[in-house]
């Protein structure tokens, strides 16, 4: 019984670990279209983020749900190992091989959401001074002349024929 359940939790761990090296490998490509401001494969690729999420999300309810034939509770890789080796030790290598490889995706995930974000962050504040140096261009700046007959930029009050502002 035991050995059934923990070759079925192998072969799910292996799906999650290949939905997560796509993750990162997305979180990768985003941010090369991020360093490119390509706004239409971005959108692209964050769909695909989208789905392969809501696919990690199905993959881990069925890994909890094999965890949960065990009898046992096994919140973390280290208590799964633990209790692969306490009842199937056949399988505690392999599963010590699937948490070595969960702990570099998940923290190379990590440094590549950090460093997206930080992109988005930077276009963000370019983007806002670009806007801003447009606007200082086209919009019209009050000019008048002085008594020396030399133009003067200066800030000039509206006048209206019902009130001074």
């Amino acid at each position: 019984m035991y050995e059934e359940i923990f070759k079925n939790l192998v072969e799910i761990l292996d799906k999650e670990i290949k939905l997560y090296t796509e993750m990162r490998d997305l979180y990768t490509e985003k941010r090369a279209i991020l360093v490119k401001n390509d706004i239409m494969s971005l959108s692209k690729v964050d769909t695909k983020i989208i789905e392969n999420y809501e696919n990690i999300k199905k993959i881990d309810l069925l890994r909890l749900d094999a965890i949960k034939m065990l009898g046992e509770d096994a919140p973390s890789m280290t208590k799964l190992i633990e209790l692969s080796e306490k009842y199937c030790h056949k399988y505690s290598s392999k599963l010590k091989e699937q948490q070595a490889k969960l702990n570099s995706i998940s923290s190379a995930i990590s440094v590549l959401n950090l460093t997206n974000i930080k992109l988005i962050k930077h276009g963000m504040t370019l983007a806002d001074k670009s806007l801003g140096i447009i606007i200082d261009a086209c919009a019209p700046k009050g000019t008048s002349y002085s008594q020396n007959g030399k133009e003067e930029t200066s800030n000039m009050e509206m006048s209206t024929i019902i009130k001074d502002v």
